[in-house]
């Protein structure tokens, strides 16, 4: 931070310690309050009534056909009978178990492979490896699942022709779910943690040449890496009963349920399989609370210990190194990571292509131009909503002192724990009238508070002093935001819009639950589908995956320069 002048120092900290009342203060920034009205009207509609509606599922006998309120109260019948069924309690520990596999096997690898790329000499080199391990999170997760599906079935895989079917043993279906959840996902915490090393040297290299030559290599990239990928964990555990739920749900099967089904697939099956309503939203419920608890308990430790490893005022980070032993061992490091990834995207995007196929069948007798079209403009709408919702949701967490600031952040916390996909948000979009309509896609797109945070510390780390100056200045906050906050923060805003896109792209869950109509439903969820069905041809289907993962892959290659470490934090809730 540049050294101000006196006269400037003493306003910022009159300002800081001004005496005003609480009302002359809440009047001084009240366009942080005004300026979150449509955003917190949209949360209360699609988010807090479903939601409330859920809470009070969970204490009455449900009957669709009897109503909410004329339903009988049971109390927490239906929360003791869930910890009274096996099956929920086992679906507890294995979604405990696949989470911690999880995060302790995406930690140790991101931490490793962090510390190879750091040891690269060449820049170019080092960029190409750490945006190689970041594709496969732009593949929707049915379709890179269905990779694994395709290469471990011994009916389909052109490598196995006997032996153990590994996705119909029980006791292979943990650690290949982790396996493939780390593969798709791990080039996140790896950026993140490579991004700290970079941080650490670029704060060396504004000191003196005796001191870095004292510092060891432990300081410079060691200790930085494992901050960070220490705050990537913590950041994990707040969402320590959930999982993506779509990659798990393709690779299960009722033979290996018993140690593969989560928490999240027996929700959705108590709810709108058996449609057990009340007992699905307590369940929900349960989730929700334990969330909470360790989303608050996450945000703490990481802003306590970690958020300078997350969020560096260093914009021009550059990681220089010397050793040529310690690259070499860089380069051979991530080689050997990059041959995983490298198949899997050989098998979705060459090796498909390459074969014969079928007489008759080709991918674009599937594809619909109009369908993908409606889809494409009812995303883009969503994303605009979200970000506009974001930035305003973001600019009154830029004053510090703004009077109901820790509670403002609370709501915030509880409405990320909150979660979607529930019968409860089926149920209100079922009133609304707005099943079998593409519109549930384009509101539940609105959501992803998490990017509200990112946005934050984002301008915090960088700008916080510039937004104490023009505080104390007096300009107004409507100059600020327009003259200030906005010109700072539109190119990781960009970025989280390009993020949530692939988001609702790549996501069939929404079209899955409010779509029975086939013309109706998202490109993925076609796919899904056709999968199901037995229409099509496996490689075909290869074919296919490759075709609607393009858009997401050419959005990631684009803009890959935006998409920083800082913007990926705010998927880490999501992996």
């Amino acid at each position: 931070m540049e050294h101000q002048p006196p006269s400037t120092q003493s306003k910022l900290h009159n300002h800081s310690t001004d005496p005003a009342s609480l009302p002359q203060r809440i009047w001084k920034f009240k366009l942080h309050y005004l300026i979150v009205i449509p955003a917190l009207m949209l949360i209360f509609i699609f988010k807090l009534l479903p939601f409330a509606n859920g809470i009070m599922m969970s204490f009455v006998d449900y009957k669709v056909f009897v109503g909410l309120f004329e339903s009988t109260w049971v109390g927490f019948n239906h929360f003791a009978q869930l910890f009274d069924d096996e099956i929920f309690r086992r679906t507890i520990v294995n979604t405990f178990v696949i989470k911690a596999g999880y995060i302790l096997v995406s930690g140790c690898i991101a931490f490793l492979l962090a510390l190879a790329l750091s040891s690269i000499r060449y820049k170019l080199l080092r960029e190409l490896f750490s945006s190689l391990f970041l594709v496969p999170f732009f593949i929707p997760s049915f379709v890179f699942a269905f990779i694994f599906v395709y290469i471990l079935s011994e009916s389909t895989s052109p490598f196995i022709t006997s032996g153990t079917l590994i996705l119909a043993d029980a006791s292979y279906i943990r650690p290949t779910i982790v396996f493939i959840e780390v593969l798709k996902t791990c080039g996140i915490p790896i950026v993140i943690a490579l991004a700290a090393i970079a941080s650490k040297h670029a704060s060396v290299k504004r000191q003196n040449s005796e001191l870095k030559s004292s510092i060891s290599y432990s300081a410079m990239n060691v200790i930085p890496a494992l901050k960070a990928v220490a705050a990537f964990m913590v950041l994990q555990l707040s969402a320590i009963m959930s999982t993506d739920y779509e990659l798990i749900r393709s690779l299960l099967n009722p033979l290996v349920s018993v140690t593969g089904e989560t928490l999240d697939s027996y929700i959705f099956k108590l709810g709108f399989l058996m449609m057990n309503v009340s007992p699905s939203a307590a369940a929900g419920v349960f989730q929700f609370v334990v969330q909470l608890l360790f989303t608050i308990i996450a945000y703490f430790i990481v802003k306590k210990l970690f958020l300078k490893q997350l969020f560096s005022e260093h914009t021009d980070a550059v990681i220089k190194t010397a050793n040529k032993g310690r690259s070499l061992i860089g380069i051979v490091t991530a080689c050997l990571y990059s041959i995983a990834v490298l198949f899997s995207l050989y098998m979705l995007f060459i090796y498909p292509f390459t074969g014969a196929r079928e007489a008759g069948q080709s991918v674009w007798n599937f594809i619909s131009f109009w369908n993908v079209f409606s889809y494409t403009v009812i995303n883009f709408v969503a994303v605009i909503i979200f970000l506009l919702m974001t930035v305003t949701l973001a600019y009154p967490l830029t004053v510090k002192h703004l009077p109901g600031r820790s509670l403002y952040k609370l709501f915030l916390l509880i409405v990320i724990s909150m979660g979607s996909g529930m019968i409860n948000e089926y149920i209100f979009i079922r009133n609304l009238e707005l099943v079998n309509t593409i519109f549930p896609q384009m509101f539940l797109g609105f959501f992803n508070l998490a990017a509200v945070f990112v946005l934050k510390s984002i301008f915090n780390g960088r700008h916080a002093d510039l937004k104490a100056q023009a505080e104390a200045s007096e300009k107004g906050e409507l100059h600020t935001f327009f003259t200030l906050f906005i010109p700072k923060i539109w190119k990781p805003l960009l970025a989280l819009g390009v993020l949530q896109f692939v988001a609702l792209w790549n996501s069939y869950l929404p079209s899955f639950i409010y779509t029975s109509q086939l013309e109706k439903q998202s490109p993925i969820m076609k796919l899904v589908q056709l999968a199901s069905s037995g229409e099509m041809d496996s490689t075909l289907m290869l074919q296919l995956g490759a075709l609607l993962s393009l858009p997401s892959v050419i959005l990631f290659l684009v803009f890959r320069k935006w998409l920083t470490s800082e913007v990926f934090i705010g998927q880490i809730r999501k992996l």
